[in-house]
């Protein structure tokens, strides 16, 4: 004859299982807040190896100007212009050379950048990326610690 209900030990493996469940969850979640940070930083850096890349196909040098203060920065191409406007969240800042006051990046037609330097993106909880670009070869990298 089977008994009816559940015995204390049933009840105390399915309460560790949550409890399993739960720490895994919890750093999931918790990193989910990171997302536009990250997502910023790499559409930076995909611009920045746009730049290089477009510089050393077509001959011809290409440019970054980024305005801190805006949250945005202009990709200057062959073939057009393009404004790229970072989330509300996210501020930068730029160490990087000026040309007209601007922080200015521009790729020569070997792929080399006018200088190396780096952007610093934070997002509204105090997390940092920088976007690290190696002077002479033109290296693009994104590193949670500053160079």
């Amino acid at each position: 004859m089977g008994s009816k209900g559940i015995t204390f030990v049933e009840l105390l493996v399915v309460l560790l299982l949550l409890a399993v469940l739960t720490g895994l969850a919890v750093p999931l979640v918790q990193d989910l807040g990171s997302w536009p940070l990250r997502t910023a930083a790499h559409e930076i850096a995909n611009a920045m190896q746009e730049a290089r890349l477009t510089a050393i196909t077509h001959g011809l040098s290409c440019t970054m100007v980024f305005y801190d203060l805006n949250g945005c920065y202009r990709l200057d191409l062959p073939h057009g212009t393009q404004w790229v406007d970072l989330p509300a969240e996210i501020t930068m800042i730029a160490n990087l050379p000026t040309v007209n006051n601007r922080p200015t990046l521009y790729f020569r037609y070997t792929g080399a950048p006018n200088q190396g330097g780096y952007i610093r993106l934070q997002d509204s909880a105090g997390r940092r990326l920088y976007i690290i670009v190696t002077p002479v070869t033109g290296r693009v990298r994104i590193d949670s610690s500053p160079p």
